[in-house]
C-alpha cells in the first residue's frame, strides 16, 4: 500500500482515491484533475463532483441489463441520496421509498419522485422489516446515501 501523502500530529491521514483533502492547495496526480472551462460558473460544476455521478451512476450501474428495478430505498436525504432517487426514476424503479428521520425533507424526495417516505423514529418496527412489509419482496437496491 502506498504512504498516505498527509498526516497529522504523525499518524497518517486515510483518504479515498489518493485525493481526498481538507486543504486549500494540493498536489494531484494527472488522473485526479478533470479540467473545467473557466467560464463554467464553480457553483454549478462543483455539484458534478461527488453528488450527481455517485447517486445517479450507482443506481444505472448497479440494475445495467435490468429493464427495471421492482424498488428502492434511500436514506440519508442530501445530496448524494437526490441523485440516487433520480437515478431510480430514470431507471424506472416501481417503488422509491426515501427514508429519513427528517420529515421536512419528504417534499422534496416527493418533488424528484419518491412514492413513499418513512421516518424511522416514527415506526414500531425496524425500517428493514417495514420496507419488506410494504414491498413484499424488500428494496432491490438499497442505499444509505448518506455513506456514499
Amino acid at each position: 500500500m502506498a504512504r498516505p501523502a498527509f498526516s497529522a500530529k504523525g499518524k497518517p491521514v486515510l483518504h479515498y482515491m489518493g485525493t481526498s483533502t481538507f486543504s486549500e492547495y494540493t498536489v494531484l496526480p494527472e488522473i485526479a484533475v478533470a479540467k473545467v472551462n473557466a467560464r463554467a460558473p464553480l457553483d454549478k460544476v462543483c455539484l458534478l463532483g461527488c453528488g450527481i455521478t455517485t447517486g445517479i451512476g450507482a443506481v444505472l450501474k448497479h440494475r445495467q441489463g435490468a429493464s427495471g428495478l421492482l424498488g428502492c430505498g434511500v436514506s440519508g436525504w442530501g445530496a448524494s441520496a437526490c441523485r440516487w432517487l433520480q437515478g431510480a426514476v430514470m431507471a424506472k424503479a416501481g417503488r422509491i421509498i426515501a427514508i429519513d428521520t427528517n420529515p421536512e425533507k419528504f417534499p422534496m424526495a416527493r418533488s424528484l419522485g419518491a412514492t413513499d417516505c418513512i421516518n424511522p423514529k416514527d415506526q414500531g418496527v425496524p425500517v428493514q422489516q417495514l420496507i419488506v412489509d410494504m414491498t413484499t419482496v424488500g428494496s432491490t437496491t438499497p442505499s444509505n446515501a448518506s455513506a456514499m
